[in-house]
């Protein structure tokens, strides 16, 4: 019975917390440590993988631009990278440990505006996630460590996440990089969990290497993002599951910015079509909100619509201006107050080929992102995949002021 509770409760703690790459965490066995030695039982609780990554990135920095004149940014038009990803798990009677360390090696060359004809490479290693959970109550474990917390419905962004709202869905095979949290989690029946979780250093979020995974890493700190200063955060967040619906309520304290209050919920209306909505509001911080649905066809493709709302987004007709006005925070993964989006998803739509074709509109300033991310499962070890991005809109626009398009070809192998 102990057994049935530890696993109901993994399963529940699971998709309260939302943990990034919840298909690459490993699965206990059930059976019972009395009926085997001691290195069995290591060995049984152990799981390990090494991913290798190599891609290429072509892109061509806008020109004329509002925000990157004579490429002033330093935005590179090719690089070649190298990324071995290692995960290590241990899960042993009440602890688990976990390691996701990493290296990245980056060679990069200039051929527009001011860095034009040069050339650099830089190599790191570093700690992508890692953390220790204890069970201290068959319904009650606590941890800390360096994790990527996701949770909600959203395309767009999680709008709703007060730690980091971006959700990495436009490069999945970018890693979204971890913070640092202490964390304790009830999860009191199968209906309910609670989750305390307090935010207490900013780990990879400023230093990340992120390839455009949002446009505020192409900017950084050559202007003004406002805010980019972390602060402490304390969230408590409760989540409801029940038949064909899920609703989640995380107020949250900051530091410096004082009280705010997420949420997302969403409502299985048969088992084809999806409703769901996500958002926040704060003491600092104006609405923000999120509706969509999504509706999946007998032969299994999905179509996605999704509406952003952002009280604080920018609304000046130059978007550079909005930068020396100090109104882009290093939160925002989109700068204006609206945005619509629609998706085409069809896994196996020749063979092992996936699709996903996705575009986000600014409604605001009518600048366009397009994106194609095409996966090919060569074997069972290999991945080959293609994402494509192209932009449109003026030069002051948002989504036509830094690149004309992006592509990122690459392959993963898993040993």
């Amino acid at each position: 019975m102990k057994h049935r509770c530890w696993t109901v409760f993994s399963c529940a703690a699971a998709i309260s917390l939302g943990a990034a790459n919840a298909s690459d965490e490993p699965v206990s066995a059930s059976s019972s440590p009395d009926e085997e030695s001691f290195y069995e039982e290591i060995e049984r609780g152990f799981y390990s993988r090494i991913n290798v990554l190599a891609f290429g990135i072509t892109q061509q920095p806008a020109n004329p631009s509002a925000l990157n004149p004579d490429n002033v940014l330093g935005i590179s038009r090719y690089q070649a990278v190298l990324n071995p990803r290692i995960d290590l798990n241990l899960d042993f009677r009440r602890l688990e440990l976990s390691v996701k360390e990493r290296f990245l090696y980056v060679w990069e060359r200039w051929e527009d505006g001011l860095p034009s004809g040069r050339e650099d490479s830089t190599a790191q290693f570093y700690l992508n996630e890692g953390f220790a959970r204890y069970r201290l109550l068959d319904d009650l474990f606590v941890s800390f460590g360096r994790e990527n917390l996701q949770w909600g419905p959203s395309v767009l962004l999680s709008s709703s996440n007060p730690f980091n709202p971006q959700n990495g869905r436009n490069n999945p095979r970018v890693e979204v990089p971890g913070l640092d949290y202490a964390r304790a989690v009830w999860v009191p029946d199968s209906n309910w969990s609670v989750s305390f979780v307090a935010n207490t250093s900013p780990g990879r979020l400023f230093s990340a290497n992120v390839f455009g995974l949002d446009q505020t890493s192409f900017i950084g700190p050559a202007t003004n993002v406002e805010g980019r200063r972390f602060e402490q955060s304390y969230a408590l967040k409760a989540d409801f599951t029940g038949d064909g619906k899920y609703f989640s309520l995380i107020p949250t304290y900051r530091n410096q910015n004082g009280y705010q209050v997420g949420f997302f919920g969403g409502w299985n209306v048969s088992d084809a079509l999806l409703l769901y909505s996500e958002g926040s509001a704060g003491e600092q911080r104006d609405l923000e909100v999120q509706v969509g649905t999504s509706y999946t066809f007998e032969e299994g493709e999905t179509i996605n619509l999704e509406y952003y709302h952002n009280e604080n987004g920018c609304l000046l007709d130059n978007i550079r201006d909005c930068f020396t006005t100090r109104q882009i925070t290093y939160r925002d993964v989109y700068y204006r107050q609206d945005y619509m989006m629609g998706q085409f998803t069809d896994n196996k739509i020749i063979g092992d080929l996936n699709l996903n074709l996705r575009w986000i509109h600014d409604i605001n300033d009518q600048s366009n992102q397009i994106i194609g991310i095409f996966e090919y499962e060569a074997n069972s070890n290999t991945l080959l995949y293609v994402i494509a991005n192209g932009y449109t809109g003026g030069s002051k626009s948002e989504f036509g002021s830094l690149l004309n398009y992006s592509l990122f070809v690459g392959a993963g192998y898993t040993f």
